[in-house]
């Protein structure tokens, strides 16, 4: 049986000055490259932003101003429960991110008992290698 799958990634600094999709907002070349495979690869994409919580990477958003905070991610854990319930497997890819964000992607996992899959490192590493992280846990394994 397949699970459900999701790939998400932290907010990056640097934005449009623009209304745009969450995926083409950020400037950030780690984030444009995940939301273009996870469309090739049909795997649903969110962005962890502190300053809208989990956001789908289609999603319209204004620019912002936030740093993802240990008080921040409390005030947006709800949102992000929410929106993971029905995945299986939650796939975070780090590359580089601050730490605040990784620690708030396992809390939310922590708490509604779900697999989490950490990869990535800084300067995009392993990026990659994203087709088979999935292929790997889509099937159980």
């Amino acid at each position: 049986m397949k699970r459900k799958v999701v790939l998400v990634t932290a907010c990056g600094g640097k934005k449009e000055d623009r209304k745009l999709p969450a995926g083409k907002l950020y400037k950030s070349a780690r984030i444009r490259h995940l939301y273009r495979r996870s469309k090739e690869l049909g795997i649903p994409f969110f962005i962890l932003s502190a300053g809208y919580g989990l956001i789908s990477g289609d999603e319209e958003i204004e620019p912002y101003e936030a740093i993802m905070t240990e008080k921040r991610c409390g005030e947006l854990l709800p949102t992000l429960l929410s929106r993971l319930k029905e995945f299986d497997v939650i796939v975070y890819y780090r590359g580089g991110a601050r730490k605040e964000y990784l620690n708030c992607i396992e809390k939310a996992a922590e708490l509604l008992g779900k697999e989490l899959v950490v990869f990535g490192y800084g300067n995009m590493g392993d990026i990659g290698k994203l087709k088979e992280v999935f292929e790997g846990v889509t099937d159980g394994g």
